[in-house]
């Protein structure tokens, strides 16, 4: 039988080594990772050190199961424009907490979701948290996406949904109106990529919903009349979803004619010569 120490020494390396496992995989930057960001910093003056704070973030936000992949990017991003440290340190961490936001709405949803799909789901969700949309505003939208009598809404349907959405929330138009867009395309059984391609597009034209060219309530409209996405921005002047009424022509206005060449004036006849009167 072993001695009592020696099972509680075997005990505590298997649990080190479990725990060093856990560490390792939650690290989000590679060795060789690291390095390309150390050269993109040092190529401009910074130091080595910079990235190695803002890598601990990274690293502190997957040891949470949070992605790390989105952050690792914005780190790449901001060191090639060469942004301040410290700059891309407040993004970075504004970033994680839209990714702590998304990952405790992701559990609401479907608390069973793992693997890549539930990790795009997060980041998606979290892109639009950062485009102004509130968890509230997912709520909402879920709630009014959800088709009657069908499955419920997909946990990819709903981080598409959302992303759609932010478009409009970008685009400065009211998000309860863009809710009733994204919702109704959603139970019109658009597909995500096509609420996402919905949103955009609204983005795209915004100018022509500031202007009152086009509405969303009309957008709202032609969706659930049946418009597949494919028909609802046919016209690349404006938006084809709404159109100004037609009005009547005014009536030409009449031209004065142009004057032509002016007649010569014509020369008086001269008077006939009388004849002198013979004296007889």
């Amino acid at each position: 039988m072993r001695p009592a120490s020696s099972v509680i020494a075997f005990v505590l390396v298997a649990l080190s080594g479990l725990v060093g496992a856990d560490l390792c995989a939650a690290q989000s930057v590679s060795v060789s990772e690291r390095d390309a960001l150390v050269r993109l910093r040092v190529d401009r003056g910074g130091q080595a050190s910079d990235v190695d704070a803002l890598i601990r973030v990274a690293d502190e936000s997957a040891a949470r199961g949070l992605p790390s992949a989105p952050l690792t990017n914005k780190i790449r991003e901001g060191l090639a424009k060469g942004a301040d440290p410290k700059r891309i340190d407040a993004v970075i961490r504004q970033m994680a907490t839209h990714l702590e936001t998304a990952d405790q709405l992701v559990r609401e949803v479907d608390a069973t979701a793992s693997g890549a799909g539930r990790e795009a789901s997060v980041t998606l969700l979290a892109e639009s948290f950062g485009g102004g949309l509130t968890p509230g505003d997912v709520r909402e939208l879920r709630r009014l996406a959800q088709p009657s009598g069908k499955p419920p809404l997909s946990l990819e349907g709903l981080a598409s949904a959302a992303k759609g959405l932010s478009f409009i929330r970008e685009a400065r138009l009211p998000v309860t109106e863009g809710t009733a867009v994204v919702a109704e395309a959603v139970r019109q059984g658009f597909r995500a990529h096509e609420v996402l391609d919905l949103g955009r597009e609204i983005k795209r034209r915004e100018r022509d919903y500031q202007a009152g060219r086009a509405t969303l309530r009309a957008l709202r409209d032609a969706i659930a009349r049946g418009d597949r996405p494919e028909q609802l921005f046919r016209d690349t002047r404006t938006d084809a979803v709404e159109r100004p009424a037609a009005t009547r022509p005014e009536a030409p206005v009449e031209q004065p004619e142009r004057p032509g060449r002016p007649e010569a004036p014509q020369r008086p006849e001269r008077p006939e010569r009388a004849e002198p009167t013979r004296v007889r």
